[in-house]
């Protein structure tokens, strides 16, 4: 927008103003155009526009009027709403303002030049003398602390380089060792090998001749319990045979019924022997041998179902119940006797009896062989495992000179308010509550993160801990020079985004370059 001309009233103002406009050290050029486009300024004929855009008589520069769109006929006024005023500032630092600030009854330069006295009657005190002894009072004092931080990033320039230099000696060592331990790897991987083979074929055999002789012996308990369950003796167990064993009564309320009889059948109406043993001997023996398996007889005694109670008779007729359990007593006890022998063997079916000494003999010397393969296995990991960190520690960037590579891993807190913050170099940041016991994750590192031409004066971490309905948490690290590494700010700016403010040597520039800088900006 293009602001209307002043009164014609002003104009001889506006001509004291043209002639005043060397009174600031401009020299010959229009006021507020610095030395560097000097040239464009020349006094001539016309003026062309800086874009190109249009020519205008040279008179027109600094009328107070707005010709030129990208305001550069207006260096010296406010006319111009995208316009920009030069200050020189000689003794302190020059400066650019927006068009905007002249004449605003605000002092903005510290010469004055922004305000004419003529026109907004602000006459503004010339203080770039003072500004500039303080300015460089506090860059001689910054000059210390950089030539002092520089000695110091001499010294964590050699250790790092010295680090990565022996970090690169040694990767050149370890892929020696890895080749030998390579070798002998192999070598204990093929006796390793054939010890196994050995072992393998000796297990085998004498398995082999346990497997048979389990299996006959868990064939003649099969027989044996399969005559007991046989109760008619006609070679098959049918339901009713099943019925007359009481360890299957497993609701137990004292008989069996057809269904849980019927379990043992397997959908068949009876079991001949082979089927017995194939299908029903194991699991009849699982529940009965927490159980005595008594005979047939007194099977049949327990429920009731004995011939002699069907039909009556009672044998014994006159002998006394003393003289029956004397009767009784030592069958009883004999064939307790021989069903706990019974239930020993059953249990023992599975139970491996031990190699011979022989194959023990194997079976040692193959464990000794396997761990010597394993501890080699174990060096080869180990060695791969130092060369892959040491080269990633030769490959990261730690600066021109290495200066950073001496700080890696090196860890950094500061307190402030209610949090701890630290800051591990190269690694992570994280927060802790003074109060509590766990870190929260501010991020991991992620890379340098400064501009183009100073890239290592920031470092990005990111992913850290995600916050609550936000963002994952991360921090930007700003770095600058400092005699000791140290962190002395931390903020959160924006939620969950943090911003650190880490002091280093490692950081601290050339000190005559420094110098230069000074002379330009003073």
């Amino acid at each position: 927008m293009l602001k209307i001309s002043t009164s014609i009233l002003l104009l001889p103002l506006l001509t004291l103003c043209i002639v005043a406009e060397k009174d600031h050290g401009y020299g010959n050029r229009p006021r507020g155009v610095p030395l560097s486009k000097a040239s464009l300024y020349k006094e001539k004929n016309d003026f062309e526009c800086l874009d190109g855009s249009k020519t205008i008589p040279y008179e027109q520069v600094n009328d107070d009027y707005c010709d030129c769109l990208d305001g550069t006929d207006e260096p010296g006024t406010s006319a111009c709403a995208n316009g920009r005023f030069h200050c020189i500032n000689l003794g302190y630092k020059s400066m650019d303002v927006p068009s905007s600030r002249v004449n605003d009854f605000i002092c903005d330069c510290c010469d004055g030049s922004d305000e004419q006295v003529e026109i907004s009657g602000i006459q503004c005190p010339n203080i770039c003398t003072q500004l500039g002894a303080k300015a460089r009072e506090a860059a001689e004092e910054h000059k210390k602390t950089v030539t002092a931080g520089f000695a110091k990033r001499a010294d964590l320039a050699k250790e790092g380089q010295k680090l990565v230099k022996e970090k690169t000696g040694g990767v050149d060592e370890l892929k020696k060792q890895l080749e030998t331990l390579q070798a002998e790897k192999d070598e204990f991987e093929k006796k390793k090998n054939a010890a196994e083979e050995k072992e393998k074929a000796a297990r085998e055999v004498e398995d082999k001749v346990w497997d048979e002789e389990r299996n006959v012996k868990r064939r003649n308990l099969a027989t044996e319990l399969f005559e007991k369950l046989d109760s008619n003796k006609d070679g098959k167990i049918t339901l009713e045979d099943l019925k007359l064993i009481v360890g299957l009564d497993q609701d137990s309320n004292g008989e069996i019924s057809d269904d849980e009889a019927k379990n043992y059948l397997f959908g068949l109406e009876e079991l001949d022997f082979e089927a017995f043993f194939e299908k029903a001997f194991n699991p009849i023996r699982r529940i009965l041998k927490e159980k005595v398996v008594k005979p047939v007889e007194e099977v049949l005694e327990d429920v009731g179902v004995t011939e002699k109670a069907e039909t009556g008779e009672n044998e014994g007729e006159g002998e006394s119940e003393e003289e029956n359990l004397e009767d009784d007593t030592p069958l009883e006890t004999d064939e307790q006797q021989q069903q706990q022998q019974q239930g020993d063997d059953e249990d023992d079916l599975d139970i491996r009896p031990p190699y011979s000494p022989e194959t023990l003999k194997i079976v040692e010397e193959t464990a000794q062989i396997r761990n010597e393969f394993s501890e080699a296995v174990q060096k080869l990991s180990e060695i791969e495992s130092t060369i892959k960190d040491s080269e990633s520690f030769i490959e990261f960037d730690y600066g021109p000179d290495s200066a950073w590579a001496s700080l890696k891993g090196q860890c950094f807190e500061l307190t402030e308010n209610q949090y701890t913050y630290k800051l591990c170099i190269f690694d992570k940041s994280s927060q802790k509550d003074k109060n509590g016991y766990s870190e929260v994750s501010l991020g991991h590192w992620n890379s340098w993160n400064g501009p183009e031409n100073d890239k290592f004066s920031s470092q990005k971490y990111d992913k850290g801990q995600n916050c609550w309905n936000g963002p994952d948490r991360s921090t930007h690290v700003q770095i600058k020079c400092g005699e000791e590494t140290k962190l002395v700010e931390a903020t959160e700016p924006s939620k969950c985004e943090y911003h650190f403010l880490l002091l280093s040597p490692a950081a601290c520039q050339d000190p005559a370059k420094l110098e230069e800088s000074y002379h330009s900006e003073l």
